[in-house]
């Protein structure tokens, strides 16, 4: 694609390992934007054994190796900004589908305004995936833990570097530092410790959504628990307390469970299993561990 005058270029930037089949429909969707701007398809991958690197050669990606041994978010994403060519970089999980044609200038738009420095779009369930959406991700619920209450007092709605864009510019001035989980969280603070703002667009969605066992679950939240406290939101033993206790999820609970919206043990123990998860990981997490969530698509 050509340039138009004035049209800052964008570098798509993602981190891949076993992406599976869905990373032809993220880069498809990449590919179809309607858009003037020069782009970059940047991708570090770490180790892949599967079909992504021949899914990625096929879409003319750019693709930089670096080791699945002690993988760090943060320390990726860093990476990734270095070798970007763009104005822009676009931050795209590899299971985050464009849900349109005007994805991309919908996303990048707000960063027209020097003052913003980041552009967090949202994400919606993909009706093409086998998999249900975990219902308390669907209802609003799955941040409901104090320490996530204590980020948004702090710094208001959290951005999302499955679907966001920032300006290299601020990145280079800034960086993004080492951090296991919650990168994304941890570089808004510093664009705000800027006066700088972060904004969420309208029309920028992605098909992105997870389901999760009972093990994929519990990893996810002790390991958010412990990326909390490492950025200065502690998790105490009076919050696991008022949260176990707090009856408005259990309110929830029941109405899941009325329209048989309940589609694992992990969603059914998910009020209870939730902050005793984030209690362990803020309490006694020492270091991250693997998860998984489920990404089985339809054929």
């Amino acid at each position: 694609m050509e340039q138009s005058r004035g049209t800052a270029s964008v570098t798509i930037a993602l981190l891949t390992r076993d992406a599976g089949s869905l990373l032809d429909r993220v880069l498809a969707g990449v590919a179809a934007q309607d858009t003037a701007r020069d782009l970059e398809l940047l991708v570090l991958d770490s180790g892949s054994t599967d079909a992504t690197l021949e899914i990625l050669r096929v879409h003319g990606a750019r693709i930089i190796h670096t080791s699945p041994t002690g993988f760090d978010f943060g320390r990726s994403r860093d990476l990734a900004y270095q070798h970007a060519h763009g104005e822009i970089v676009v931050n795209l999980s590899q299971d985050a589908v464009p849900a349109h044609s005007r994805w991309l200038e919908n996303l990048v738009a707000p960063l027209a305004d020097s003052q913003v420095a980041i552009s967090s779009g949202a994400s919606i369930p993909d009706p093409e995936r086998e998999h249900p959406q975990f219902p308390w991700e669907r209802n609003g619920w799955f941040y409901f833990t104090r320490e996530m209450t204590k980020f948004r007092s702090a710094h208001g709605r959290g951005v999302s570097f499955s679907n966001s864009a920032v300006r290299r510019a601020v990145w280079e001035k800034l960086r993004i530092d080492p951090q296991a989980l919650g990168e994304d969280f941890q570089f808004q603070m510093k664009v705000q410790r800027e006066g700088l703002g972060v904004a969420f667009p309208a029309h920028a969605e992605v098909l992105h959504h997870h389901d999760y066992d009972l093990r994929g679950l519990w990893g996810r939240c002790r390991n958010e628990g412990l990326a909390m406290r490492q950025m200065g939101f502690k998790y105490t033993a009076g919050d696991f307390a008022c949260d176990l206790a707090s009856p408005a999820k259990y309110v929830q609970w029941l109405r899941e469970i009325r329209y048989r919206r309940m589609n694992s043990a992990a969603a059914a123990l998910f009020p209870v299993l939730r902050p005793l998860a984030v209690y362990a990981g803020a309490r006694f997490g020492r270091s991250y561990r693997p998860y998984s969530h489920r990404l089985e698509e339809a054929a």
